[in-house]
């Protein structure tokens, strides 16, 4: 559905409602703040395993863990059936619940490039992190559906976007959410784009200068109130009144740095000024281990993988060609009359094929295969080379994709990275250096009832999330289908009667909205509103189950992402079903074939 389709459905369900209902202010919502996970797998911490039992939490704190727990009168309890239990996990930095800003506007007029406004050059560490966190944005249901309770959330932006805050994934505002404010200071070696400073080297000496400067301004604030003899009163500066906390070791400096190089800059600069730091978003840093295990720096790693080349599938292709080739030199035997002809492209093909396998073995392309290979190998490699060296780190999903996280720490694993090292960079190593493992990182009475229950053992390739609780707070999480390309009938096709544009009509209170329904043989679904003729909306994750069909509709709802549900069944010529609304409901949908496939 289009956007300009959703906003009138749901104007229509908040008329009805506006018109029919009244708010009853003596009814107490059915809900309990006690839950019971009965019969799991308990995973304390990356290296202590609990074994079967139970966990009891109340009011968002586990109060017990044993082989068994009587369920309390007023307790939700949840079969688990032998599941397995861990502590949810936590990001150590990300842009986790803060909106993505808008596309820049033309560039600003500015008198002198070489000394732009701290807002134009990208420099705000006064922006907190807190003031811009939106509880409905659709990044926190994404990270809480895939195992996380807690984000270190910082702003967008370039040099010094501004401070970070610690986030719990659930609340029903944005003030609930905050556990902490005002924790860091996020650094980027990112210009300005054509202001001062555009360099890395000019990142640096801006770095430098601030720094100084907040650390000159803290003593004068100091002098000023302690010495009635000072006459000069400090200005007031916000953006050097936000670097204090950094000169005072009071707020660690988390610090991206994707390069082993980047690494290297990053701590001279804290060997040179002395502060907290912390060295983000990391994706190379084997040549640079011994350098951060002197620093005594923590370590973030993006644990997102390069693509490994496929050799498999190449062979398989020089295989197709190979029959091809020899099907040709078939046909030119057997027709005389065109062997001219077909000879010569057999000769052509054979002759490509011939300089392909020369250039295959050359010894320079295999060198540089060998070279692919062996960086390949060393990429998935570092986290394990930072366990064995003892440099404790995390991963941050910052610019990873949460889908490819277990897959890719699986890749780790195989590459020497442990199950209790993979784990422990999930939950205890980011509580560690968020400061909040008194309260969080393991399965323990006294600690947040974050937890996340799992039906096989983490890390397993179909291991998949059932429950995530955050302090308490449950979120089920459906499991997903097998995606097939073409699946329904026993053949795996779409079944061909439900081919071809279908209209259909929406009910909802006062009105009804309609459009057409195009499904493709080869599972494609899109769907075009009468309202909005022009636009095409594609379905995600249509799946075909013989006359049932059931897919879902992104809409981006100013910033907020909500899924349209949709659930058909096909009776010949026509269907009915369901349109899932969220929180405004579902309501029945209808239609009838207008065509068949073209």
């Amino acid at each position: 559905m289009t956007y300009k389709f959703l906003c009138l459905l749901i104007a229509c369900i908040l008329l009805s409602q506006a018109a029919s209902s009244q708010i009853d202010y003596d009814k107490i919502p059915d809900v309990t703040t006690t839950v019971l996970i009965n019969d799991v797998h308990i995973q304390v911490s990356p290296v202590d395993s609990f074994g079967l039992g139970d966990i009891l939490i109340e009011d968002g704190v586990i109060v017990q863990v044993a082989k068994s727990i009587d369920a309390p009168y007023d307790a939700e309890v949840i079969e688990a059936d032998s599941a397995y239990a861990y502590a949810a996990f936590i990001d150590p930095l990300s842009h986790t619940g803060i909106p993505k800003p808008e596309k820049g506007e033309e560039k600003p007029k500015v008198k002198f490039p070489g000394y732009p406004p701290n807002a134009v050059a990208g420099i705000t560490p006064e922006k907190n992190a807190a003031e811009l966190i939106d509880h409905k944005n659709s990044s926190i249901k994404s990270m809480r559906e895939a195992g996380y309770a807690i984000s270190h959330s910082v702003p967008y932006g370039r040099m010094l976007p501004g401070m970070g805050s610690i986030i719990s994934l659930y609340g029903d505002t944005n003030e609930e959410m905050i556990l902490q404010e005002k924790v860091s200071m996020f650094f980027q070696f990112t210009g300005a784009r054509g202001f001062y400073p555009s360099t890395v080297i000019g990142v640096m000496a801006k770095w430098r200068d601030m720094y100084r400067k907040a650390s000159y301004l803290d003593k004068h604030q100091s002098s000023y109130k302690s010495d009635e003899t000072i006459r000069t009163r400090p200005k007031a500066n916000k953006s050097l009144q936000a670097l204090i906390p950094v000169t005072k070791k009071e707020m660690a400096v988390f610090h991206k740095t994707e390069k082993s190089k980047d690494i290297h800059r990053a701590i001279a600069l804290q060997k040179d000024l002395d502060y907290k730091l912390v060295l983000t978003g990391v994706k190379h840093i084997t040549p640079a281990i011994e350098k951060v295990k002197s620093s005594g720096a923590y370590i973030l790693l993006n644990p997102t993988l390069p693509k490994k080349e496929k050799e498999a599938k190449d062979k398989e292709k020089e295989k197709k060609k190979d029959k091809k080739n020899d099907k040709q030199n078939d046909k030119k035997e057997e027709k005389k009359g065109e062997a001219k002809d077909i000879g010569t492209e057999g000769d052509n093909i054979k002759d490509s094929d011939k300089k392909k396998k020369e250039t295959e073995d050359d010894p320079e392309t295999k060198a540089l295969k060998a070279k692919k290979k062996k960086s390949y190998d060393a990429y998935i490699a570092q986290a394990g080379e930072l366990e064995k060296n003892g440099v404790p780190f995390a991963f941050s999903m910052m610019d990873a994709k949460v889908g490819d996280l277990n897959k890719n720490i699986r890749t780790m694993i195989e590459a020497g990275l442990s199950h209790e090292g993979a784990l422990a960079a999930l939950t205890t190593h980011p509580a560690k250096i968020l400061g909040i493992d008194a309260v969080s990182g393991t399965i323990q009475k006294g600690k947040m009832g974050n937890i996340v229950i799992t039906d096989m053992p983490l890390f397993e390739e179909k291991t998949a999330v059932k429950y995530v609780f955050v302090e308490g707070h449950k979120t089920e999480i459906e499991k997903k289908k097998d995606k097939k390309a073409k699946s329904g009938d026993s053949d795996g096709e779409v079944k061909s009667s439900l081919v071809g544009k279908w209209s259909y009509e929406v009910e909802v209170p006062g009105d009804t909205q309609s459009g057409i329904m195009e499904i493709s043989s080869d599972g494609k679904v899109e769907i075009v509103s009468d309202d909005t003729p022009g636009e095409v909306d594609v379905a995600i994750s249509p799946e075909f189950d013989e006359d049932n069909v059931t897919f879902e509709l992104p809409v981006d709802m100013g910033g907020t992402m909500m899924n349209l549900g949709f659930d058909l069944t096909f009776d010949g010529d026509s269907f009915e079903g369901t349109v899932d609304v969220g929180q405004f409901g579902s309501f029945p949908i209808s239609g009838s074939k207008e065509s068949g496939p073209e």
